[in-house]
């Protein structure tokens, strides 16, 4: 579905992640680790299509992303950015049904199933009760809702997530995870995702892509991937492994 051939995230002349060939497939579900400034948010960029990589090339279907109108490149490939001006002045179902844009005739024709999904979202995420609400009036988690419910209503084949967890207690948490594993599982699409809780992965994840300090990484399957020397380079922290339930949990140690 989704493929880089030697892509690389280069900021101010720095290199942040260097020769980056994979490919994504639908049902997979990924996740994106590393320590703060390796370039996790500007990879996100490049694989939406909001930026053109500098070097290498990201594609779609075999096409490449630059190839695409930003309205065709929108129904493949969705971003949740990590930060977003909160000053939307309408409601929540109105902000919800922004993320219809890219199957719309215009801004404000919303067809039936524009409605539908719209509903769906709002429902999915659980603030169907806040559809009236001014957006800009929501708490920090009230709006995290909504933002992950215009991505959902916008229904790419790519979901790309920069921390979505952000503001979400452990029941929405656990909630929205559960929904992204039906997602991929049962509805043909596929996941990536930025996420530092790394005992996450093991319940969630099928696949892990760790960007290191040095600007290497390391992408493969998280049974695989997700071990403690691995871990212990990435973060340049100790780590103790314990099981619980036929599960390896990662604790820092000192």
């Amino acid at each position: 579905m989704l493929e880089t051939r030697d892509l690389s995230v280069i900021i101010g002349g720095r290199v942040l992640l260097s020769g980056l060939s994979l490919v994504l497939g639908l049902g997979e579900n990924w996740a994106i680790l590393g320590a703060n400034g390796t370039g996790k948010s500007s990879l996100l960029r490049l694989l939406a299509g909001i930026e053109n990589p500098l070097k290498g090339q990201v594609l779609a279907d075999g096409i490449t992303t630059t190839a695409f109108s930003k309205k065709s490149l929108a129904r493949q490939i969705g971003l949740l950015p990590q930060f977003e001006e909160d000053h939307y002045w309408g409601c929540v179902e109105e902000y919800v049904g922004l993320g219809r844009f890219s199957h719309s005739a215009g801004l404000w024709a919303k067809s039936h199933d524009d409605q539908i999904m719209t509903q769906r979202a709002l429902e999915n995420f659980e603030i169907k009760d806040l559809s009236n609400r001014e957006y800009r009036s929501l708490s920090g988690g009230e709006r995290q809702r909504a933002r992950l419910a215009s991505l959902m209503a916008q229904d790419p084949k790519l979901f790309l997530w920069d921390e979505p967890l952000e503001n979400l207690d452990y029941s929405g948490q656990m909630k929205f995870l559960s929904w992204v594993c039906d997602l991929t599982r049962k509805n043909n699409r596929a996941s990536m995702m930025v996420i530092h809780d790394i005992n996450l992965l093991s319940r969630f994840f099928t696949h892990t892509l760790m960007i290191f300090a040095d600007g290497s990484h390391l992408a493969g399957a998280c049974s695989e991937t997700l071990t403690l020397s691995n871990l212990e380079i990435l973060y340049q922290t100790r780590f103790d492994q314990v099981m619980h339930d036929g599960a390896r949990l990662f604790v820092p140690s000192v």
